[in-house]
């Protein structure tokens, strides 16, 4: 049997497995970053890329591949490209038996020279240490070694799978420009399991951060938009009220509001769309983590949503304060244009009845023309008709007047005929040219 594969369908396959967890055996120590990479400008990146394989004789990606991994024996690498930046994750082992916390992360495992090059701005950077215990977890509250790496005032705990393992962070940006967490099991604890839990605290952080670009953005616009608010305002007002100010001046006024909101819509819609996407993918994040409380420390949802939610609020509260007032403008336009027509409609009544006016007079002034053109008719004609008659009326014994004054009454009444004939004939003829 011989079948045709869509072109596309080993591709839309490989994705469900293009994000697997890291197996990471504990104790370990992880480090990520996120660096900025616009879809049109990736190429640099990825020669990047090419150039730490070839360093290091490993293998190369594949052409345009959305990720890759390296394992560079004594640490791997990860490399992944998302719509608008890219990731790197160094994970490795520990640097000495004593495994002290953060002293040696990993990411010091690559050249100094290759990182300093890297293209593009840092986004993201976590570096995550863990470790093992000998025996039980202990206490709820942070070990007395990892509590000097961390902010206490803003320390956010949890553990997982019936407090078999333990995490602590703090979302500050320390000395070395990362932040930190730390993850504390039990032994033999199941490496699927670790780098599962790894993996999504440090997505937690990735995609906070790419969610919070839009934040400055969406703060900077809001005091245009009480700018165009308070004019759209003022401008709906005046519409309503049927001022003075013209439609003509109203209208301008209108489509320059309009024509702002749209302009501001346009230059950051891309940024709060991807920061509404981004949100939900830590919430989502969030949810899988099933981080359970641990006494004596901030839970991790309970810090996101009182630190993190009111910043995305402002993003979407920018985003429905844009759509608000493009419906405003175009209300607003709607209630002129609405203006509008009624005065139109007042001035084509006003001209119609001017018009009918005019008409009536014309038509009087017609029929007293009409009136004087039949005596001037009949004048010329009873002249031209006593001419003729004369002879006649002296060989009969009349005089010229007599016969003249005989032809006055018919000749008026043929004139008279005549014009109305010839009325008759323009009137139809008008009719017929109205009903073509």
């Amino acid at each position: 049997m011989s079948l045709t594969d869509h072109p596309d369908r080993i591709k839309l396959a490989n994705e469900l497995h293009a994000r697997p967890f890291p197996l990471l055996p504990v104790p370990c120590r992880v480090s990520h970053i996120a660096v900025t990479a616009p879809p049109d400008n990736q190429a640099p990146a990825r020669q990047h890329v090419l150039d730490l394989c070839a360093r290091f004789g490993a293998p190369l990606p594949a052409k345009d591949a959305p990720q890759h991994h390296l394992d560079l024996g004594r640490f791997r690498v990860k490399w992944e490209w998302h719509t608008e930046f890219l990731t790197l994750s160094v994970m490795a082992g520990a640097a000495s038996p004593a495994h002290t916390p953060f002293a040696d992360p990993a990411i010091s495992l690559l050249p100094k020279d290759w990182l300093a090059g890297l293209p593009g701005t840092i986004l993201a950077a976590i570096h995550v240490h863990g470790e093992v215990t000998d025996g039980g977890l202990g206490p709820a509250l942070i070990p007395d070694h990892l509590a000097p790496h961390f902010s206490i005032d803003s320390l956010v705990g949890g553990s997982f799978f019936d407090d078999t393992a333990r995490f602590w962070g703090d979302f500050r940006i320390h000395e070395d420009g990362f932040m930190r967490f730390a993850v504390r099991t039990v032994p033999d604890f199941e490496r699927a399991l670790m780098g599962r839990i790894t993996q999504r605290l440090i997505e937690v952080e990735t995609y906070r951060a790419a969610s919070m670009l839009a934040l400055p953005a969406a703060r900077g616009v809001w005091p245009l938009l009480n700018e165009i608010d308070k004019s759209l305002a003022e401008t709906t007002a005046a519409v309503g009220a049927g001022t003075a100010v013209s439609e003509r001046k109203m209208l301008d006024k209108i489509t320059e509001l309009s024509a702002r909101i749209e302009t501001i819509t346009s230059e950051n819609a891309y940024r709060l769309d991807a920061s509404r996407a981004y949100a939900a993918i830590v919430w989502r994040r969030l949810e899988v983590l099933s981080a359970s409380p641990l006494p004596g420390h901030m839970n991790l949802k309970s810090f996101m949503a009182r630190r993190y939610d009111p910043a995305m609020r402002s993003c979407e509260a920018t985003r429905s304060r844009l759509a608000t007032l493009s419906e405003r403008a175009e209300r607003a336009a709607t209630l002129l244009r609405t203006r509008i027509d009624v005065s139109l409609e007042e001035q084509n009544r006003e001209v119609l009845a001017s018009m009918n006016e005019r008409s009536a007079r014309q038509l009087r002034l017609q029929e007293t023309v009409e009136g004087l053109s039949i005596v001037a008719i009949s004048y010329y004609a009873v002249s031209l008709a006593a001419l003729l008659v004369a002879p006649l009326a002296k060989g009969v014994g009349m005089s010229a007047t007599g016969a003249k004054a005989m032809l006055v009454l018919p000749v008026m009444g043929l004139v008279w005929m005549f014009v109305q004939r010839v009325k008759r004939h323009a009137l139809k003829a008008a009719k017929a040219d109205l009903n073509d």
